[in-house]
């Protein structure tokens, strides 16, 4: 066999021009990695959490209204612009105009948008459309179904290729029975699909189970609503996504907030 090069002056000048194709390469925008739910409770056995601040990232106070981790990215709803974002600074890597809408879920079949608009995960280019005709307040997957908050305490499940509505799950609130549910997370807790809502208006978000519809964990988020910047507008969690491999850690972001937060949930007594 011959070898790949002979010739001692060109050997290392080839290598440099290798080097320097791969990275002039375009790179996509996102890996995905898995559509998985991620747990971000530290204790499945506690019921109630408070929230630590690790980290703040300044925002451009857009209209968050669903958060994701695609890759080592974040994809944010900014209601008629889905965005991909660096998590360590905000830096805006990739954007595309979509129907306008709340709530953004990652599936097998791609990356859905409020249930009207399924994008390819890594582009961010759209692949196709659905009819829904219900509001969205936030969406998340649970490994099975599309789950849809309506501002209400009703949650819609909803086929994961079509957005088609397969049932939907009156939430026992009890104590939360006035609650308005917002922006969501999908979770598996004790291999059992369960969903973090936030109450709209308060400082708070509970974990549903999706299969009884009881409220089996609520937390705290104060430490995110003093830390933030009064607006004078409409300042709700807009966004939650979980951090794989990082126990009880995730990233909120909310609707005109200054800033893009890191938090691990802590069980309280």
């Amino acid at each position: 066999m011959k070898p790949l090069c002979v010739n001692r002056v060109l050997c290392p000048l080839t290598a440099v021009l290798l080097a320097l194709t791969a990275c002039s390469a375009p790179h996509p925008v996102a890996q995905v990695t898995s559509a998985s739910p991620v747990p971000i409770a530290t204790n499945s056995t506690a019921r109630h959490f408070r929230a630590q601040v690790l980290a703040r990232v300044p925002t451009d106070r857009a209209d968050a209204r669903g958060l994701e981790l695609v890759g080592d990215l974040l994809v944010e709803n900014t209601g008629a612009v889905i965005r991909a974002v660096a998590p360590a600074t905000g830096e805006v890597r990739a954007q595309q105009t979509v129907p306008p809408g709340s709530g953004t879920a990652l599936t097998p079949a791609g990356l859905w948008h409020a249930g009207v608009a399924l994008l390819d995960p890594r582009s961010l280019a759209e692949r196709r459309r659905a009819t829904v005709t219900a509001e969205a307040w936030g969406l998340c997957y649970d490994g099975t179904h599309l789950v849809q908050s309506d501002g209400s305490t009703t949650l819609l499940l909803r086929d994961r290729d079509t957005a088609e509505l397969i049932r939907e799950l009156r939430v026992d609130a009890r104590e939360w029975a006035a609650a308005r549910l917002g922006e969501l997370h999908c979770a598996t807790v004790d291999g059992r699909p369960q969903v973090w809502a936030a109450v709209t208006g308060t400082d708070w978000m509970i974990r549903v189970d999706l299969v009884s519809g009881t409220v089996t964990a609520d937390a705290d988020l104060t430490a995110v609503t003093v830390a933030e910047v009064p607006t004078g507008r409409n300042q709700v969690i807009g966004g939650i996504a979980a951090v794989p491999d990082a126990a009880g850690e995730l990233w909120l972001t909310g609707r005109h907030y200054h800033h893009r937060y890191r938090i691990r949930l802590h069980p309280r007594s």
